[in-house]
């Protein structure tokens, strides 16, 4: 409740990275429905707390979303690397050739 309070007087004074945080406080509209429908339950929602009309930036909006959702996708996404091992002789087994040799058949 107070997020939107704070949010209402960022829109009116454009700051900066108000959509952000619009996306990180409405995320479950926003990843239930798509932009144009989020769009407008965030604007009424924010309306109805105001009491007055409250303009929202379509493109704004699809911005700060997709900026949200590389960076989740960023985190998700992990690399894994196999890690070279390179044994001695030695430490072969049994059923492996040692290096250098191959079994043709």
């Amino acid at each position: 409740m107070l997020e939107k309070k704070y949010i209402i007087e960022f829109l009116k004074e454009r700051k900066r990275g108000v959509y952000t945080l619009i996306v990180n406080t409405y995320i479950d509209v926003i990843s239930s429905m798509g932009i144009n429908m989020a769009l407008r339950v965030i604007k009424d929602d924010l309306e109805k707390q105001a009491g007055t009309t409250v303009e929202l930036n379509y493109f704004s909006l699809a911005k700060a979303i997709s900026k949200v959702e590389k960076k989740a996708s960023n985190r998700s996404t992990t690399v894994v690397t196999k890690k070279w091992e390179f044994k001695d002789a030695h430490e072969l087994k049994e059923s492996q050739l040692p290096p250098g040799r191959f079994k043709l058949e």
